[in-house]
């Protein structure tokens, strides 16, 4: 298992939809740039996480890479989303990119941004859809829910009814007219391909992160809530409050499930990426803000420390 890679301040991580060795790294910054914030990098390894070389020369301005994601069907290849909301695509494995321009060419863009100052928005989430990765799906903090039917050529707003703060995006399974999101304000979900949003209550915290959509026998709709947003985090003495949650219905309810410790009750740190174990065996694994790495398993929900005290983690690959 990877947690963390060798660019620094690491933030997102993703695997290849062919080879299982080959990860991609993002980082928020890059310490080779001198910069504390603002210059991000991207790192790829070919030998499943042992080592590690840095692919973002000639890619990146003045970026925070924020998100990566690989379509299951394009082996060697990635997007990648930025702070300055841009995206990039790469077929090759990362040793060149192209930008998808359609996106910096949507209607509004002057009006996203995001609470800390300098108010620079990200595409804080890429996903695509399970039965056609023709399709996919961009989430920007703060800027909304966006989707190509194209592969990124073009880009189309689903922005009716939900918040703009958007952390995950995601689609069904096995419906890709019903979408999920996680954002600062709550849970939602949409039964018409996005075209409106309904917030889903219930959950006793409202800063919902992680999303993963389980399918077949184990449908089932995982994220976390804490009770604030990441700045009150280290300020209070609960922390940041956090709790998983759990669906059975499609998102239409969750209900708590055993929170990181292996209690029911709320942890100081923040899962921030759930992801499934290899050969669909039942279990889960996560990371927390506070640097533990967590195993759910999900016939009882027994949810086990399995490493602690690392750096603060904010994702993860699973290798078989």
């Amino acid at each position: 298992m990877m947690v963390l890679a060798d660019p620094p301040s690491v933030w997102c991580m993703a695997q290849d939809g062919a080879d299982p060795g080959l990860l991609y790294a993002g980082s928020t910054h890059n310490s080779q740039a001198g910069s504390a914030r603002g210059r991000g990098s991207i790192a790829r390894s070919t030998d499943g996480g042992r080592t590690w070389s840095d692919i973002s020369a000639g890619v990146m301005r003045d970026e925070e890479v924020w998100t990566i994601a690989t379509p299951p069907d394009g082996p060697g290849e990635l997007f990648v989303g930025t702070s300055h909301a841009r995206i990039l695509h790469s077929e090759d494995a990362g040793r060149t990119f192209r930008e998808c321009t359609a996106f910096l060419k949507l209607p509004g863009r002057d009006r996203w941004s995001f609470p800390p100052a300098p108010h620079i928005p990200h595409v804080r989430s890429i996903s695509f859809d399970p039965q056609n990765s023709d399709t996919l799906y961009a989430g920007v903090e703060e800027g909304g829910v966006y989707r190509s039917h194209d592969y990124g050529a073009s880009f189309e707003p689903l922005n009716q009814g939900v918040d703009s703060d958007i952390h995950c995006v995601a689609a069904d399974t096995e419906d890709a007219q019903r979408l999920y999101t996680t954002t600062g304000r709550g849970f939602y979900v949409s039964n018409n391909g996005g075209a409106t949003w309904t917030y889903v209550g219930g959950m006793s915290r409202s800063y919902t992160v992680p999303l993963l959509v389980r399918s077949g026998q184990r449908a089932a709709i995982y994220t976390a809530a804490a009770a604030g947003p990441p700045p009150l985090w280290s300020m209070g003495a609960l922390g940041a409050d956090a709790l998983l949650f759990r669906s059975d219905d499609r998102g239409h309810s969750f209900r708590p499930i055993a929170a990181g410790d292996g209690s029911t009750h709320a942890t100081r740190g923040m899962v921030m990426r759930l992801t499934a174990g290899p050969g669909n065996d039942g279990e889960l694994f996560g990371v927390r803000s506070d640097g533990a790495v967590i195993r759910i398993d999900e016939h009882d929900e027994t949810v086990t420390t399995i490493a602690e005290k690392l750096p603060p983690a904010y994702d993860l690959v699973v290798l078989p």
